[in-house]
């Protein structure tokens, strides 16, 4: 019994990853066409520069986007 172990774990372990990731596709697929998860396209600009001139600034700048940050749920 004890050389089928290593055997049974292993086949356990990918079974429940497969699981897992089906399980993540199909919520995804479900909650995307439902609407309830949306893409965005992020207009980004790699030539913005972003300057604070102390530890104040930066938290106040770090509290704005969180507070623009739309809350999520997961169900």
């Amino acid at each position: 019994m004890k050389k089928y172990t290593n055997k049974i774990l292993i086949i356990t372990a990918i079974i429940l990853v497969l699981g897992m990731v089906i399980g993540y596709t199909i919520d995804f697929q479900t909650g995307y066409r439902s609407g309830r998860i949306q893409y965005k396209e992020i207009q980004k600009d790699s030539t913005q520069v972003l300057h604070f001139n102390g530890l104040d600034e930066i938290e106040a700048y770090a509290d704005s986007l969180s507070e623009n940050q739309p809350e999520t749920s997961h169900q």
